[in-house]
Order: C-alpha cells, then structure tokens, then sequence
C-alpha cells in the first residue's frame, strides 16, 4: 500500500544517489555524515533517510534557481545534520 505523498520510485532514486556517494567517496563528506549519525544513534538506513533530505533539499534549489550544484552548500548542510 502506498502512503499519501510518498513516491516509492524516488525514494529508490535518492537511497541511490547516496549509496553512489558513499561508494564513490565523493564527496567524503558523506560518508563521513553517515558513521557521525550512526555514532549519534541513527541506524544505517535512518541515517541514508537524513542525508538523502539533504540531497532532496540541494536538487529542490537547483531547480528552482537554475543554478550549478553548490558542493559548499551541500557539505555545509551534511555538517549540520543532527
């Protein structure tokens, strides 16, 4: 059953998307937010949820401002996740 306001196939896309991060090393800074949230009490999969919101949040303003991907703005936000 799908729950309202929740798209399965985008979901899929941005545990994706961080998992090629995390694979890829690039940026680091992912991975190294992922094992700082897991020392904070997130499980893996909690923890992938959270920085794949920061990854939502970072295409949301590309999109709406038609700019490049500001890799300073993305970091800066994994270094504030809690």
């Amino acid at each position: 059953m799908e729950k309202k306001g929740f798209n399965p196939v985008l979901h899929e896309v941005f545990h994706q998307i961080v998992e090629q991060q995390l694979k890829d090393n690039d940026p680091k800074e992912t991975k190294e937010t992922l094992d700082r949230l897991i020392i904070l009490g997130y499980n893996r999969h909690e923890a992938i949820h959270k920085i794949g919101a920061v990854v939502v949040e970072e295409l949301f303003d590309v999109l709406k401002s038609k700019e490049k991907f500001d890799r300073e703005r993305f970091i800066d936000r994994l270094s504030r996740l809690k």
